[in-house]
């Protein structure tokens, strides 16, 4: 840890050690949140495996130690956070709390980089799952650059890590004795090449799945997988930003690196879940496909008339429908109808001609002779016999203009 100098120091408050400034329990609920995705994700991932496809893949392997490595760092991070200080001012950190403190920051920023790289190494043995009855082969000898390239980083950073001081307790100790590279600088160096290797991580099967044939479904699965290692990928610099800020920029190393640790468990999760989220497809496989059946029916059964709230009332019948499917106002109408004509009768007879009145007369027999009940079916046959009548007397039952028409025709 950088000890800020005096001129630095005298600008400072009063410590606070009993009830000091903090930062609040951001990093506990999202850690909390997200590390329990992080276990339903693998366990899922696992149980696909082993009881359902009934086989075990070497990036199923890799997933087991980084989800390994993950848990560690979420404990360590929430240790230093609760009980060393991490969540305060610099000036409000007891100096006993100061190594504890550090060798916690040791042995978080290895297991991060431990994690990050196995979660990697599991995508990439999962690309090659892809490619392995396929002839590209620029693709595979990308893939196997990657590895090459993920564990030299991994390599790499954790020698840096550990040998940053000599000798190595030098790093927690306080006051620091030894000699010591910048932290500063290892750490942002390091930040920068992690978020370039996620990035090229995350856009490398891009050039796969655009060529593959896969259906809709499928391919929203791999955008959405995609997007959720950008989110990984954005994270990463974000860390890499606060990482500046709180060993380069500012004394104040605690109250600004948290929320580096709060970036790095976004970082670290999502990738976690995004690395477990293929396996799942057996899972849901079934689920999702009886929703969708279950759905489908439900929408069939709506779409039906027999199924449509208007279709009793709103309907129109035809001429010859059983009265039992007429609406009881339609029942009323025709009862109406009936007893009007019924009532007219007489006085239309008396008035019309002869040639009108006979088929009247015949209507009426037929009517009778053939016990019709119907009333539509009664409307429908006086109606006809009275349009098809060529001679028409005068009548005050009858509108003149009806008549008229009539006799126009007739003519």
């Amino acid at each position: 840890m950088r000890v800020p100098p005096p001129a630095v120091w005298a600008t400072y408050p009063e410590p606070n050690y009993t009830h000091p400034d903090t930062r609040g329990p951001t990093l506990l609920i999202i850690n909390i949140i997200l590390i329990t995705l992080v276990t339903l994700a693998v366990v899922g991932r696992l149980y696909s495996r082993l009881y359902i496809r009934r086989w075990f893949g070497a990036d199923d392997i890799i997933i087991i130690p980084a989800f390994i490595f993950d848990v560690g760092l979420t404990a360590v991070v929430l240790l230093a956070n609760f009980k060393y200080g991490w969540d305060r001012h610099i000036y409000d950190l007891p100096t006993s709390m100061i190594p504890p403190a550090q060798k916690i920051a040791f042995a978080a920023k290895i297991l991060f980089t431990l994690a990050a790289t196995c979660i990697r190494l599991s995508l990439i043995c999962f690309y090659y799952r892809l490619v392995k009855d396929s002839k590209i082969k620029w693709f595979r000898g990308a893939l196997h650059v990657s590895v090459v390239w993920n564990m030299a980083v991994c390599v790499t950073f954790i020698v840096l890590t550990i040998w940053l001081c000599t000798p190595v307790q030098s790093y927690w100790m306080f006051p620091p004795t030894g000699h010591c590279m910048s932290e500063g600088k290892v750490m942002l160096g390091g930040g920068v090449v992690n978020s370039v290797t996620d990035l090229w991580t995350t856009i490398l099967p891009i050039p796969i799945v655009m060529r593959l044939q896969m259906p809709l479904r499928q391919r929203i699965g791999v955008s959405v997988l995609l997007c959720m290692g950008g989110v990984a990928t954005i994270a990463g610099a974000a860390r890499t930003y606060f990482t500046w800020k709180s060993l380069l920029a500012n004394w104040d190393e605690t109250w600004w690196a948290y929320w580096l640790w709060v970036a790095a468990a976004v970082e670290i999760h999502l990738g976690m879940i995004c690395a477990c989220a293929p396996a799942w497809k057996s899972i849901l496989q079934d689920p999702l496909k009886s929703l969708s059946s279950k759905l489908s029916e439900k929408l069939s059964s709506l779409r039906s008339p027999s199924h449509s709230p208007h279709s009793s009332t709103t309907a129109k019948p035809g001429l010859f429908n059983p009265l039992r499917s007429l609406p009881w106002f339609q029942i009323t109408r025709l009862d109406f109808e009936r007893s009007r004509l019924d009532g007219e009768d007489e006085s239309i007879d008396g008035k019309f001609g002869s040639s009108a009145n006979a088929r009247s007369q015949s209507s009426r027999m037929e009517c009778t002779s053939s016990k019709t009940t119907h009333p539509a079916m009664r409307i429908a046959m006086r109606r006809s016999i009275e349009q098809s009548s060529t001679r028409l007397e005068e009548s005050p039952v009858l509108p003149e203009k009806w008549l008229l028409e009539s006799r126009a025709e007739g003519s």
